[in-house]
């Protein structure tokens, strides 16, 4: 036998979940039916969700409040290690010494790298960089990347190939969304020696593709999944600069935007990493 709910009491609970979803909701009745068990539960849980969300928003605050103080309290000892160490290379120095303050550099410009790295991270994540996907022509995305790019790009001698299929429009955040592509074609030039970095887009029925494909040393099977963790690098990777950084905040920009990526590998035989943003 089949039991159907009476009307009336599904009316009641129609009425008030539609309450709760307008934040109106009370208790009307104050009698041990079943009626009045939900709204007394229903109240709890609403309270608890709304103390919940105001324990979120000052864990919020906080991280906001923590994210200043690091970007403020970090930017002038950087800026005078940097300064510090070019003045000293400027000493006549032996050529032993001369690598060293080398060393002292490149380990600044790390420094300052992942710590510019975590401070949007943690903006993106805790609500203070607010991404806003409007129609855009794809191919300015890409060659905004792409310039950027260029210089490390030439400083290895490799050359960034771009085919276009067509005319794509789709939703993404000019500034933000060209951070991403960069991050992914920078990941590209690094891992590509003696070869080309090939930049092309494809036009789906709900997605515009950009896949950037390098002819790298591959990604293994068993870490593909792994590839848009944050902090997460292969260990045939260790001689390569970055901190496993770039491609967590681009996967995270581009998730913002309604869309996501898709990573292909083989070993020996380079990587492919696809951006799917929506089409408009």
């Amino acid at each position: 036998m089949i039991f159907w709910p009476d009307k009336k009491l599904l009316q009641q609970l129609d009425k008030m979940i539609d309450e709760a979803i307008a934040g109106t909701f009370h208790t009307e009745t104050y009698d041990e039916s079943l009626l009045s068990k939900i709204e007394s539960k229903m109240l709890k849980f609403l309270e608890q969700s709304r103390l919940r969300q105001e324990q979120i928003e000052g864990e919020r605050g906080h991280v906001r409040s923590l994210i200043g103080d690091i970007s403020h309290q970090t930017k002038t000892p950087l800026a005078n290690m940097a300064l510090y160490t070019q003045l000293l290379a400027e000493q006549g120095l032996t050529d032993e010494q001369a690598k060293l303050a080398d060393q002292i550099a490149i380990s600044t410009d790390k420094l300052n790298f992942l710590i510019q790295a975590l401070v949007k991270t943690s903006r993106l994540e805790s609500g203070v960089i607010k991404i806003e996907p409007k129609p855009g022509d794809v191919q300015v995305l890409i060659a905004a990347a792409v310039a950027d790019c260029e210089s490390l790009a030439a400083a290895k001698g490799i050359t960034i190939h771009v085919h276009h299929t067509s005319l794509l429009t789709a939703m993404y955040d000019e500034r933000w969304c060209t951070e991403a592509l960069f991050n992914i074609l920078e990941n590209a030039v690094k891992y590509t020696e003696n070869g080309c970095v090939i930049v092309t887009t494809t036009e789906y029925e709900m997605f515009v593709g950009i896949d950037v494909t390098d002819t790298g040393r591959g990604i293994c099977e068993d870490d593909l999944p792994k590839v848009f963790k944050r902090f997460w690098r292969a260990e045939e990777s260790a001689d390569k600069p970055g901190v496993g950084i770039g491609l967590f905040l681009a996967c995270e920009i581009i998730t913002a935007c309604g869309g996501y990526l898709k990573v292909s590998s083989r070993l020996g035989k380079g990587s492919t990493i696809s951006v799917f943003l929506t089409k408009v």
